[in-house]
């Protein structure tokens, strides 16, 4: 079996710094599509090929019983990142097994994985299925109806490895702070949800924009990144990107906003990963 596919580019939105703390997190799909070739050589095993070994291995163990073959996959590395390779090579994966035999064993597969390779692994899921969608660890993930009218202006990188420690420091520090620090951080992608089934653009930038302050708070964003963010005029609302798999900048704007010639703007899509034929 060889086919084609476009991958929508997915993104965390909101509360991806703080999956170790086991809080929800909100990801969506762009309309940036990137093409994936997949190939399927006859095999008595599952095997795979990602750059980060411990995300193959738990696909691996999850799947090796049920799905033989090995899978190759061509996509391009957007910014020439590991990570985002691994996101389309693992949504492409994801499309060719099916949701009868995915769904079953998500919960399990996003229970087993560390904080970085959950971002990566949500991240693929989303892209499957397109729109917004709340995950959290050993959950599984909910599709939510509804979206969000406004441009996005994306800036990705990669992901900042100090997170865990900063996040660690802020907790010796604040112990007594920590916990309710922690619920009232989830309850920001609780209020993103209820933005994206209003349709309410400008809450979600508000919420967007209170996660980073918020997050500056703790130590695990530095002033620099809120004061380059805060120099775009007529936003709805900003955020740092920040996590150990996926760092950059999110400016939400109205479309109607003139669109600076230095930046990428796209918008939200509720579409996921269709097939463009056979290679």
């Amino acid at each position: 079996m060889d086919v084609r596919l476009k991958v929508p580019l997915s993104i965390p939105v909101l509360g991806e710094a703080f999956v170790k703390a086991n809080n929800p997190v909100m990801f969506s799909t762009l309309d940036l599509f990137l093409e994936s070739s997949v190939s399927i050589e006859p095999s008595n095993a599952l095997e795979l090929s990602l750059h980060s070994r411990r995300l193959e291995h738990s696909v691996v163990q999850l799947f090796g019983n049920t799905v033989q073959g090995k899978f190759s996959v061509t996509a391009p590395s957007f910014n020439e990142n590991e990570d985002e390779s691994d996101l389309l090579k693992l949504a492409s994966f994801f499309y060719v097994v099916g949701m009868e035999k995915l769904e079953p064993v998500i919960p399990s597969l996003m229970g087993r994985v560390d904080e970085k390779n959950f971002i990566t692994l949500s991240r693929a899921l989303t892209s499957l299925c397109g729109g917004f969608v709340v995950c959290r660890r050993g959950e599984g993930l909910l599709p939510l109806d509804g979206g969000i009218d406004a441009a996005v202006i994306l800036k990705l990188k990669g992901g900042d490895r100090r997170l865990s420690g900063r996040l660690s420091l802020f907790s010796k520090s604040f112990a007594e702070l920590v916990e309710p620090l922690w619920h009232a951080l989830g309850h920001l992608v609780i209020e993103g949800g209820r933005a994206v089934r209003l349709r309410d653009a400008p809450l979600m930038g508000k919420l967007l924009t209170l996660e980073s302050s918020l997050a500056y708070s703790m130590g695990v964003l530095d002033l620099g990144d809120l004061r380059k963010l805060s120099r775009f005029h007529g936003s709805l609302g900003w955020k740092a990107i920040c996590s150990r798999a996926v760092g950059g900048e999110l400016i939400l704007a109205p479309k109607e906003t003139p669109k600076p010639p230095s930046c990428d703007w796209h918008n939200f899509t509720l579409e996921g990963i269709r097939e463009v034929g056979s290679c």
